[in-house]
């Protein structure tokens, strides 16, 4: 049985999302406040934690960024905020999938499947690009999940990182956006869904030097993207 950590406030959402997770064998605990969701996060291990933006106290950013300095833990947000800068600052702040309220909760299952699946994945086999990668003034080790640009270093989360492996193993071809979508972020459905472009703008911030010309990462349009070493 799957264990989630819920940190929500809104109890019908609670509710609703704690009776489709049981269909699914999946355990749900949850917390109301951030305070308390993390307390409950040092005491136990969970396979997914759902973490709501907007919460007494301790907001869904900051526990997000607590649980990071100590876990790989999929987390996913859940949010009435919309805007693509909220959705770029969650998926900064290290939360593996951004989906906006309200939802449909079997696309919220699907999602955490899609999380599960792709952390056990990950877990589970050695990353393809195994040695140290320079470019210019990017230096990258997909192994140790490290990027340095001009020699200091450069966080990426562990989505983004899938992306840029997935992309450079694939480099001078174009990887098309279906197959970013399942390969590196592990969904099976929804693959419109606005979490890959976040993630490529994030991506291109961090490496390029000016991401409205990206010299690495290539748009191709109506296909997908391609990496490019000149």
């Amino acid at each position: 049985m799957k264990k989630i950590l819920l940190i929500d406030d809104e109890k019908p959402i609670a509710e609703t999302i704690e009776a489709y997770a049981k269909k699914e064998n999946m355990e749900v605990t949850h917390a109301t406040n951030g305070e308390h969701g993390l307390a409950i996060f040092h005491q136990q291990p969970f396979d997914i934690i759902l973490v709501d933006w907007m919460l007494p106290g301790i907001s869904g950013i900051e526990i997000i960024k607590s649980i990071r300095q100590k876990s790989d833990t999929p987390i996913l947000m859940i949010s009435a905020r919309n805007d693509e800068t909220d959705i770029v600052l969650g998926l900064e702040m290290g939360a593996d999938d951004y989906i906006t309220k309200p939802f449909g909760p079997r696309e919220l299952i699907a999602r955490i499947h899609s999380l599960l699946r792709r952390h056990q994945k990950s877990s589970l086999s050695e990353p393809t690009a195994t040695s140290d990668v320079k470019l210019g003034n990017l230096h990258i080790s997909f192994q140790k999940k490290e990027l340095t640009k001009k020699g200091k270093p450069v966080e990426l989360t562990s989505a983004e990182f899938r992306l840029l492996e997935e992309l450079y193993i694939n480099q001078g071809n174009v990887v098309s956006r279906e197959n970013l979508m399942t390969n590196a972020l592990g969904y099976r459905d929804f693959l419109n869904d606005r979490t890959l472009d976040t993630h490529i703008k994030n991506i291109r911030k961090k490496i390029e030097d000016d991401p409205q010309k990206p010299k690495f990462i290539k748009t191709v349009r109506e296909s997908g993207f391609k990496f490019v070493i000149s």
